[in-house]
């Protein structure tokens, strides 16, 4: 069955899973540094969501040739950069109307766990941003507060927790690489 990445081309077993085949390009993009953006099996455009275990175990004589194309990473995350800076914002102020209700009542908000969510996202962005440009120590910094903003959840510590986020989190957000 032939495979199609870009410009490359290859031919493998017609009795390959559909999931090999997809790790084996995904493989081949992240070699060059490049992220699959769109995904044809047999013709058909697929998305993410069709990416289900019924899929990935058919055999490739089942769907028919793959074709791939990918993006430079860098390029992805340059384009992403006002995106990246909108939602450090985001979290900023988010992070800043946590801190009079933990002082003020000793109550941790519920929204507080919906956004460490959220900023694991932002930090998972950093790492892949990071990886693509030269390293910062940025990021360093960044596990070391996630990680007493966690024990201090765990511990319910209203105090340290807005501590944590008013002199180390938000200056961190505030001079975020993306920020614009």
């Amino acid at each position: 069955m032939r495979i199609t990445l870009d410009q490359d081309q290859w031919d493998v077993s017609d009795d390959q899973l559909v999931g090999e085949a997809l790790s084996e390009v995904s493989d081949r993009a992240d070699a060059k540094h490049r992220l699959v953006t769109s995904l044809k099996l047999g013709g058909r455009s697929i998305t993410d969501r069709d990416l289900q275990p019924l899929l990935l175990n058919k055999l490739l004589k089942e769907v028919g040739p793959i074709e791939a194309c990918s993006q430079n990473i860098p390029e992805i995350m340059a384009h992403a950069a006002p995106t990246i800076a909108r939602f450090a914002s985001t979290l900023k102020a988010e992070a800043q109307g946590f801190l009079m209700p933990l002082r003020a009542t000793g109550v941790i908000p519920l929204a507080l766990d919906r956004w460490f969510g959220q900023l694991a996202d932002y930090v998972e962005l950093l790492q892949t941003s990071a990886q693509n440009s030269p390293a910062s120590d940025d990021l360093q910094a960044v596990a070391s507060w996630i990680q007493e903003l966690l024990e201090a959840r765990s511990i319910q510590d209203p105090v340290r927790l807005a501590d944590i986020l008013e002199f180390e989190v938000l200056p961190q957000l505030a001079s975020s690489p993306h920020e614009s």
